[in-house]
């Protein structure tokens, strides 16, 4: 059966007015089918008129506890230059009836910036909320161009009464249904519209560490295909036939065998070609990282960017075009070298019976190298060679292969050996508490990548203090930390490193005791998991291993009366910490602790083993040190018997 949707006559639907609330809505203090919840959608309605580019969407709202009052504050993000925000209104009714109207000027702000795209928010908060109140709300969004819509039936509150309606262009849609409740099916059956109403449904609940949301819930998602298909595996073979050929037409290899001349010496293997390369490519004006060039700019430039080589004539491109100019270079330097269009896990997840490919976000590099296919991520400024970008690792997506087919393929899994953080700390402790010292901390992998990509969307200084500022929140009360220097923030090929001075009080004294964390750097760290029942997947970004060393001179005539004991916690084969106590030498208490975790994904039936090692690993770094000092005049007295 072709995948396209079927006609429908459904008359153009005119918006949502103002509702009147009912007695029962009004009196509600609590809702017997979300227990316990904050507040619960009343109603909730969107349409999307295609012919236009417009969408509406309004909202009815209860306020059951304090906590739910937030809700009374409405971020909408959009696209800046493709969609347009307007149209926004808003109340306020109190349990008694009162009405009190939104009579504000929305605000708005830059979230993202990169790769030609700016990210908005629109926001606006609604005027006297109060336990008890229904907020009521409505705003408009107009765009440029076809934008099928995603309806996204759970919400992350509680909906009773849901609707959604679709008017499609003079374009036959597709659409992806398998994601509705059981027993709930979409109405319409012509050009007119589609219709899809339902109620009492469940709110998505989020959790930290949890699969991108959208992925999860109950939805429905319309396309555009080029042409008719039969079947799922029809339509990626089409679609990944005509991608495949633009790749091969903007690459353009035989036009860069000059600058791989320039960039290689004839002896060179195919591993010191392809560093070459990746090192020049990286050297490229990023511009998802910097900012984009107008055609004003271009025309005065006598810039172009018809293919790779004139990419690589003016130094810069985006993520996808760097990543071509990667692929094309390694072409032309007589190696395989092939295109992967691919998901970013950290917000969907790849569907094969979504024919939508609009689920692929970005370009990575696939090369064969000595017979062996490496994994690049050239449009990831700073990415190491030979890695991915975390987000672009476990995910799925079509690739190329030999003589102009395409496949569906998944990329490797993240490298467990690749995130590293090592932290040292030389630290000294006076009898009054006081403690002065430095740290020095060394990053590689995703942990270093996100520091370089922070610097670069933001600035050095501000990402000193963003660094500064988080180590600080973790480690033990009453310090401070002032960064020296992070060094190697534009440098992939070696290790990111941070040195800091850390100086303050830390620990309490009672008498001739001094009680001081057992840890330095996890003192205060919060901890992870902490929820006894868990509704969805476990989903951790990378594997990494924190290594810390810390070593900490202690006050003169000052004895160790009490340590943490040395540990092994395991959840084999996903995690584990060791941990080691002792005197390093005279008068110096040491500590070595090693936390690694493999692991990304855990179902909800692992949980409890995977909060019981977290619990059991916050639990060891919360244990003590127990010093007993010697009063002044007793350390006079001892020194003077000498």
């Amino acid at each position: 059966m072709p995948l396209f949707v079927l006609l429908a006559s459904f008359p153009a639907w005119g918006g949502t007015k103002w509702t009147q609330p009912t007695a029962d809505e009004l009196k509600m203090t609590a809702d017997p089918a979300a227990p316990g919840a904050a507040a619960v959608y009343l109603n909730l309605e969107e349409t999307t008129n295609e012919v236009g580019g417009h969408h509406t969407f309004y909202a009815r709202i209860k306020v059951l506890t304090e906590d739910g009052k937030k809700y009374g504050d409405v971020t909408i993000p959009y696209l800046d230059q493709e969609e347009n925000i307007h149209g926004v209104e808003g109340r306020t009714i109190h349990s008694d009836g009162t009405v009190v109207p939104f009579t504000g000027k929305p605000w708005q702000k830059l979230v993202v910036k990169g790769a030609g795209i700016r990210r908005m928010e629109k926001g606006f908060s609604l005027r006297d909320v109060q336990v008890g109140s229904i907020l009521e709300y409505r705003y408009e969004t107009t765009y440029y161009g076809f934008r099928p819509p995603r309806w996204y039936l759970q919400q992350v509150l509680y909906v009773h009464q849901e609707h959604f309606h679709y008017d499609p262009s003079q374009l036959l849609p597709g659409m992806s249904t398998q994601f509705l409740p059981r027993g709930v099916q979409m109405t319409g059956s012509g050009w007119k519209g589609w219709d899809l109403r339902v109620s009492d449904i469940p709110p998505q609940v989020e959790e930290d560490d949890s699969p991108p949301v959208h992925s999860m819930g109950y939805r429905v998602m319309f396309y555009y295909m080029i042409t008719p298909v039969k079947s799922y595996g029809d339509f990626w073979k089409a679609q990944g036939a005509i991608w495949s050929g633009g790749v091969d037409a903007y690459a353009a290899p035989e036009k860069l065998k000059e600058a791989v001349a320039q960039l290689t010496e004839p002896g060179d293997t195919d591993r010191q070609k392809l560093e070459k390369i990746y090192a020049a490519v990286m050297g490229m004006d990023n511009t998802s990282f910097s900012r984009e060039h107008t055609q004003a700019e271009d025309k005065v430039q006598k810039a172009k960017a018809e293919n790779t080589t004139d990419i690589w004539a003016k130094r810069r491109g985006n993520q996808e075009e760097i990543a071509l100019v990667f692929i094309g270079l390694a072409r032309a330097a007589g190696l395989k070298a092939y295109a992967m269009a691919v998901t970013n896990r950290d917000e969907n997840a790849f569907v094969v019976q979504q024919a939508d490919w609009s689920q692929l976000d970005d370009t990575i590099a696939i090369v064969n190298v000595g017979g062996k296919e490496m994994y690049f991520d050239p449009g990831e400024r700073y990415c190491a060679f030979g890695e991915l970008h975390w987000k672009h690792t476990w995910t799925a997506g079509v690739r190329q292969l030999d003589g102009g087919t395409t496949a569906i393929a998944q990329t490797p899994y993240p490298v467990f050996s690749a995130t590293k953080t090592e932290r040292d700390a030389d630290l000294h402790l006076d009898s009054d508490g006081g403690v002065k010292g430095t740290i020095r901390i060394e990053m590689t992998g995703s942990v270093a990548l996100r520091w370089r990509q922070e610097a670069l969307v933001s600035d050095e200084e501000q990402t000193k203090k963003e660094f500064t500022d988080g180590l600080q929140a973790e480690l033990p009360a009453g310090l401070t930390v002032k960064m020296d220097g992070l060094s190697a923030l534009t440098d992939y090929t070696v290790p990111l490193v941070a040195n800091l001075e850390v100086s303050g009080n830390m620990g309490t004294r009672t008498g001739k005791r001094m009680f001081l964390p057992g840890t330095f750097f996890e003192a205060q760290a919060k901890p992870r998991f902490v929820n006894a029942v868990r509704q969805n997947p476990v989903y951790l970004p990378y594997p990494y291993s924190v290594h810390d060393k810390v070593k900490l001179a202690l006050p003169a005539m000052a004895t160790l009366e009490m340590m943490p004991k040395t540990q092994e916690i395991k959840f084999s084969p996903y995690a584990g910490l060791s941990s080691a106590y002792g005197m390093a030498d005279k008068g110096r208490y040491a500590y070595e602790r090693l936390e690694a975790v493999n692991g990304l994904f855990y179902e909800t039936k692992d949980y409890p083993q995977l909060r019981d090692f977290f619990q059991r690993v916050n639990t060891q770094d919360q244990a003590q040190v127990v010093l007993v000092t010697a009063p002044a005049v007793a350390a006079a007295a001892v020194g003077g018997s000498q």
